[in-house]
């Protein structure tokens, strides 16, 4: 399955871009090619596409599709990346898949270097964790301790990765529904 997680929202600009030739699908469904490079988008969602000298208003909301490269905002992300006007600010999205997107959860959430059957349990806790505790209305998860922390392609590790794909698809169930796998990385010495 695949999972929107909210990157950020109530924006003035957002940074968007790729080292290879990426994609914009726009409101009305028209995809449009983009040069690689850097972009700085404002809520009029003015955009240089198709070879264009100058940059045009694009009727919204914006689905960037990576080409041979990913996308990236702050981090570099996998999937593709949703942006929308929400009262006045931008807000982006990243649609991604489950397991790619606990490539980057497991070490923002696990020291890389830990044991692979503990690495195997986080992946696990994980995947059960956002599966079971996803949002309604535009976006599934947060891209930080709201939900699990979420730092992209640049954080994963061929230990979690490997970790991740050893368990795909495994999850915690709790009378027949995925649990709520609560986790932390700090008890204080107490649990409740």
């Amino acid at each position: 399955s695949k999972v929107r997680v909210l990157m950020t929202s109530g924006v003035g600009t957002l940074p968007i871009g790729s080292t290879s030739d990426f994609r914009v699908k726009d409101g009305t469904g028209a995809v449009h090619g983009v040069a690689a490079g850097k972009y700085t988008l404002t809520p009029a969602l003015k955009l240089k596409v198709d070879g264009a000298a100058t940059a045009r208003a694009l009727p919204g909301p914006l689905l960037f599709q990576p080409g041979t490269s990913p996308l990236q905002l702050k981090h570099l992300y996998r999937g593709s990346v949703q942006v929308d006007v929400v009262s006045g600010k931008l807000r982006a999205i990243n649609f991604v898949g489950l397991e790619q997107y606990l490539y980057g959860v497991v070490p923002s959430e696990m020291p890389f270097s830990w044991a692979p059957e503990a690495l195997k349990a986080q992946a696990v806790v994980a995947r059960s964790y956002a599966l079971a505790t996803r949002r309604t209305g535009a976006f599934d998860l947060y891209p930080d301790t709201r939900s699990q922390v979420y730092l992209g392609i640049e954080h994963e590790k061929p230990s979690t990765t490997a970790a991740v794909d050893a368990t795909a698809g495994q999850v915690v169930l709790y009378e027949g529904q995925v649990a709520k796998t609560f986790f932390f990385s700090t008890s204080g010495g107490r649990t409740a």
